[in-house]
């Protein structure tokens, strides 16, 4: 089991899950396999596994069920503008700390939902998340999300996929905004254990930029 507190995962959004993939595939040699439905939130995804952590291609094929949750609001909203030539943009982030999603969401004042879908071969994943009803509060974009894994052996970072490079890990994310509002939304005693560097001025007007640890 992996050490916590750590970065989950990184969430892109994009208009066609597929596309957006090939696109990953041919930039950055990252394959990606089907995800699955989240269950009455109107989203799907793909995922890519990195070892430790992975990435989520997430779009909306229900727009109904969608408009009814700051997810698929946010999902939408972070799609509007995207093209071929642009398939996928940077959404948010989420981290995994030994606090659990339910004690951070009355932390934080928050809602916390369980959550489910279902892979391609059936498989029934659940988890349950924190933070995700605040997306659309003002300087909410820099901060990530919480989820906590009902069983750790169905992360999707556990499942292989024929990548053309071999990654072991999200190396780090930098953020912009301030450094001691996310010590105080992640908690200031995970924060230092998270590979986060906050108050950045991140490229081309960014909120998040994030790395991955390579090797040929």
């Amino acid at each position: 089991m992996a050490t916590q507190p750590r970065i989950d995962h990184i969430i892109i959004a994009a208009k066609d899950v597929k596309a957006a993939a090939d696109s990953f595939c041919k930039e950055f040699g990252l394959a990606a396999y089907v995800g699955g439905k989240h269950d009455g939130w109107g989203t799907e995804n793909y995922i890519i596994p990195l070892g430790e952590g992975y990435i989520e291609i997430a779009a909306v094929f229900d727009q109904k069920a969608a408009d009814t949750c700051d997810w698929g609001r946010k999902i939408t909203e972070a799609a509007d503008g995207l093209s071929s030539s642009k398939p996928w943009t940077l959404v948010t982030f989420a981290v995994e700390t030994p606090e659990g999603a339910a004690a951070t969401a009355e932390r934080l004042k928050a809602d916390t939902a369980p959550m489910r879908r279902f892979r391609p071969d059936g498989t029934n994943i659940t988890w349950r998340v924190a933070a995700m009803s605040r997306f659309m509060e003002p300087d909410r974009d820099p901060k990530p999300f919480f989820i906590t894994w009902d069983d750790v052996k169905t992360r999707p970072d556990k499942l292989p996929a024929d990548h053309k490079v071999k990654p072991e890990r999200i190396e780090y994310v930098e953020v912009a905004g301030d450094k001691a509002a996310m010590q105080e939304w992640v908690g200031s005693q995970y924060y230092d254990g998270l590979p986060i560097s906050a108050g950045m001025v991140c490229n081309q007007g960014s909120f998040l930029q994030f790395w991955r640890n390579l090797d040929d």
